[in-house]
């Protein structure tokens, strides 16, 4: 197959935050699964900021920011875009690597206070990634509607397991937990 297009590596499985039920979810090979998972490494160093439209149905759209100090111009083409992010975790609960994109506002609350915890230590920690601890929900209102916050704590912080490596010689996953 000269296209290669039965090589589906690049792809990585998905988390998502429910914020009408407090719960996660993650890709499974019949549909999505409800999951508990209590510590994973987030890969805080690699997130990515943007414009994110998600629709039923549809695949979702990035338009990702140029940095994290920039923010891209927000699409005009009529659609529903929101800000958000994509970050890498990784953990034995989530059944190993996961991608979590989203724009819902209470996930984007949640990781930016967790992202602040991760500026708050990561000098002293180089080199290394947040062992990322989910402790629970919070609600929160939000003009004539509701959402939850997820709560996050940084448990440790530990050298890039291998799977959420680009080919380096990276510490095992194990090592965490």
């Amino acid at each position: 197959m000269a296209l290669n297009f039965a090589d589906s590596s690049n792809f990585t499985p998905n988390m998502r935050w429910m914020a009408s039920t407090s719960s996660w979810q993650r890709s499974g090979e019949n549909g999505p699964e409800v999951i508990t998972w209590s510590e994973a490494v987030f890969d805080l160093e690699r997130i990515k900021t943007g414009w994110l439209k998600f629709e039923p149905g549809i695949a979702p759209e990035f338009q990702w920011d140029p940095s994290l100090q920039k923010a891209a111009p927000k699409p005009s083409d009529g659609g529903e875009w929101k800000r958000g992010f994509a970050i890498k975790a990784f953990g034995e609960s989530l059944d190993g690597l996961r991608e979590w994109a989203t724009n819902s506002k209470g996930a984007v609350i949640g990781l930016d206070k967790l992202h602040d915890l991760y500026l708050e230590g990561r000098d002293t920690n180089p080199a290394k990634l947040p062992v990322v601890k989910f402790e629970g929900a919070k609600p929160l209102k939000l003009g004539q509607g509701h959402t939850s916050v997820p709560i996050f704590t940084i448990s440790k912080w530990v050298d890039r397991p291998a799977e959420m490596s680009d080919g380096g010689s990276d510490a095992s996953a194990s090592e965490f937990g």
